[in-house]
């Protein structure tokens, strides 16, 4: 099975709660305005990676950072949920926690005809929902970009009091390898 990804973060602290696996997905037909990932919307083959590959970049982040999760952005991730459940899967089988952001809300994926979006909330402990709308850029919400965007909860493995501890949290990593710099996280205004 493959994936058409744009990046992956082996450790990042800017993308959900603890230190986290990150991968961003190719392709978004949403287009929300101000998008911090534009260059992850068009529908392009960028990195077409098998899902076991991807699976063993998790697996060596678990041991060498000691990750407690992955978080599944991009692009958006519910037009390659079959790949992704695939992985989260795995993930849920060896302790990792699954967190989803999706420009699409709950109910749009439930009723929307994505090949295995249902699979892939199974195997997600928190997903957050809803297009990135600039006139409500929500600074308060840590990692989350507006406030129309909602947190829907799985599993027992976080509750709002985790997410209430990154109230007002703002975090930009750079990262420095091989004579390149990547830069993930969500600055101020």
């Amino acid at each position: 099975m493959l994936l058409n990804i744009n990046s992956i973060r082996e450790c990042t602290e800017s993308e959900g709660i603890g230190k986290r696996f990150a991968l961003w997905t190719q392709g978004c037909m949403k287009r929300c305005r101000n998008c911090c990932n534009t260059h992850m919307q068009p529908i392009i083959k960028k990195h077409i990676v098998n899902c076991d590959d991807i699976i063993e970049q998790i697996q060596c982040s678990k041991e060498k950072y000691n990750i407690e999760g992955i978080t599944l952005l991009g692009g958006e991730p519910i037009l390659q949920s079959k790949g992704l459940a695939y992985i989260s899967k795995w993930c849920k089988e060896n302790n990792l926690s699954v967190i989803l952001f999706s420009g699409y809300t709950l109910e749009e994926i439930k009723t929307g005809n994505f090949e295995g979006a249902m699979e892939l909330l199974n195997y997600t402990d928190v997903l957050i929902d809803g297009e990135y709308i600039d006139e409500l850029y929500d600074e308060d919400r840590g990692f989350i970009g507006s406030s129309n965007q909602k947190i829907y909860f799985f599993s027992n493995t976080y509750s709002q009091k985790d997410f209430d501890n990154y109230n007002g949290y703002i975090s930009v990593e750079f990262i420095i390898d091989n004579n390149t710099i990547k830069i993930n996280g969500w600055p101020t205004n």
